[in-house]
Parts: C-alpha cells; sequence; structure tokens
C-alpha cells in the first residue's frame, strides 16, 4: 500500500505540475481572428508541375499534364528548370468576395548559386530579374471571378541546389472596401506597443480588445459581406482611438548592405549586383531625405573610389551617396 500511495503521489505531482504549466500558457485570444483575416486575401499555392528548361514555356500548346510535381521546399540540383501552373480566381476566398480586387503572385526562389528568374503569365513576360530582387508579380489590377492565369516560370540556375520556398496569391482590397490585411497588421503592431508600457494598458488593451471583437465573421459565414465590410470599419474605427498615443514613437529601421568581393564571381555577375545595390539606395535616398547608408567593405569602398574616380565622377554616384 505504501508503494502505491507513493506512486499516486509522484502521480499527482506530474499530472499537477502539467496542469499547472498548461494553465500558465494560455492560448492567445487574437490568433484565429487573425490567422482567418489573413486567410481572406492569401491563397497558397504549393504545388507545380516542372520540366528541365525548354524555349517558350509560356506558350498555350505547351502540354505540360505529364509534367511531374514539385512541392515547396523540394530541392533540385540539376540546373535551369521550367515551372507551370494554371491559377484560377475563385468567386471568394473563406467566404470573402474578391472580384475587382488586385492580385499578385508571391513567389520566393533560392539558390546557393546565382539564378535568373523569368515569369510569364498567360503568355506575356510579367518579371525578369535574380533571386535577391524578388517582387511580388501583378497578375491582375481589376481580378474577375474564374479568371484563369496560365503563368510559366524558368529559373536560369547551376546545379548546386535550388528550391522554391514560397508560393502564394496575394490579394488586395479595392479601394472602397476596408482592408482586411491593413487591419491586421494595424492590430499586430499596437499590441507589442501596448504591453511595454504599463501606465494606462488596461485602457490602451480594453480598446484594442473591443477592436478585435468588433470584426463580425458571422456576418461573412452567412453570406452578407456588407455587414462584414461594416464590421471592419467599426473595428478600426475603435482602433483609431489609440492614433495619438501610437503616433507619439518613432521607429528608426536600420539596415546593412554586404556585397562580397567574390574572386569566383562573373565580371558581368558583380555589376549587375553592385548596380541593383546602389539602384536601390538612390531610390531610398530619394523616397528618405535622411536615409543613411553604410556598407560592411569600408576599405573596399575607398579603394574603388581611388582606383575608378574618374569613373565614378562621370556616373556622379559617390557624390550622391
Amino acid at each position: 500500500m505504501k508503494k502505491i500511495a507513493g506512486a499516486s503521489i509522484v502521480a499527482l505531482l506530474f499530472f499537477g505540475e502539467a496542469g499547472f504549466a498548461q494553465k500558465t500558457e494560455a492560448p492567445d485570444p487574437y490568433k484565429p481572428i487573425l490567422e482567418r483575416l489573413n486567410s481572406l486575401q492569401t491563397v497558397q499555392l504549393p504545388e507545380w508541375r516542372y520540366h528541365a528548361d525548354m524555349p517558350h514555356p509560356e506558350g498555350p500548346a505547351v502540354n505540360d499534364a505529364d509534367w511531374p510535381v514539385v512541392k515547396l521546399r523540394e530541392e533540385w540540383k540539376t540546373g535551369p528548370r521550367v515551372l507551370r501552373r494554371t491559377i484560377e480566381i475563385p468567386e471568394k476566398i473563406n467566404g470573402y468576395a474578391v472580384r475587382g480586387e488586385r492580385v499578385k503572385l508571391n513567389l520566393r526562389i533560392g539558390s546557393n548559386d546565382s539564378s535568373t528568374i523569368t515569369a510569364f503569365s498567360n503568355g506575356s513576360l510579367v518579371e525578369r530579374g535574380d533571386e535577391d530582387t524578388q517582387q511580388p508579380i501583378l497578375l491582375a489590377e481589376n481580378v474577375q471571378p474564374g479568371q484563369k492565369f496560365l503563368v510559366a516560370v524558368r529559373v536560369d540556375c547551376a546545379d548546386g541546389g535550388t528550391q522554391f520556398y514560397q508560393s502564394e496569391l496575394k490579394l488586395e482590397a479595392v479601394p472602397n472596401r476596408p482592408d482586411p490585411a491593413i487591419l491586421r497588421e494595424e492590430i499586430l503592431s499596437a499590441r507589442p506597443m501596448i504591453a511595454a508600457f504599463p501606465e494606462g494598458k488596461t485602457e490602451r488593451e480594453a480598446l484594442l480588445d473591443a477592436s478585435v471583437k468588433a470584426i463580425d465573421f458571422t456576418a461573412l459565414d452567412r453570406g452578407d459581406q456588407a455587414a462584414f465590410d461594416a464590421s471592419l470599419q467599426q473595428a478600426h474605427a475603435r482602433l483609431k482611438i489609440l492614433d495619438p498615443w501610437l503616433k507619439q514613437f518613432t521607429i528608426r529601421a536600420v539596415g546593412n548592405s554586404h556585397i562580397d568581393m567574390a574572386w569566383l564571381w562573373p565580371w558581368t555577375e558583380t555589376v549587375e549586383v553592385v548596380r541593383n545595390t546602389f539602384r536601390s539606395v538612390l531610390d531610398l535616398m530619394r523616397e528618405y531625405p535622411d536615409f543613411k547608408f553604410t556598407m560592411a567593405h569600408a576599405c573596399t569602398v575607398l579603394f574603388l573610389m581611388w582606383y575608378l574616380s574618374y569613373w565614378l565622377y562621370r556616373r556622379n554616384i559617390f557624390l550622391k551617396l
């Protein structure tokens, strides 16, 4: 009996600790709401058909029915490859009507070597660049339910290992409707700021909670799009009360550009990387006058200024920087 009693005490302690641990890790009440907001304008595209490189992969006459399927994060080391799939726009995404929205393809491809990515939509070239300059690809400004896009992507790469690790359709709300994505970002941005300052925290948390609870997914479930949009507007209005407090903060974003002076790089690739980097820097300087730029290889920059002083002077790059 003593052994049984001892075992029972141990068991009680074990399950008691487990129960206590579970109680201390309370689930995030906002998580399902934020996830559903995100799901209204995002469609995952986890599978594509693939083929070895070929001329004109964008052609509608190309039959890809018997091509094998590649999934996200499946690496290949066989050099250039063509990816293809047809994307059809539904009438609704998780109950949310998408007519008239802007639609983009967010495709991220990574490689252990340099790669060039060329994308076609319905036979037209829509994007060409390298893996460092990938941007969401615009498919349509005013999409309609049932609209189809035959997308072909050529990946020119070596055999060092390549994979695509993100593939999704992103939609943006029409201007005359509240945007679920923007509301979601506002909630995500406000939460850590509110949590960081104890003074007035209770009142601000109550305002945030009232905003989140105003979102009426039941209206969406019963097909009442107007009522759902009205609930988003109400949620945004309640969140806007926090604006004066939130706008007293200044966010300083710091980044660093690192261009390897890799002796194995081809000359053309090195020039292209430098050109793309400084083009981005100059664009940012024009948009943000107080933008500051630095590079990891300051000594290399000084050497280039001395060695290529005439070339740099003619292009006025360093004078602008």
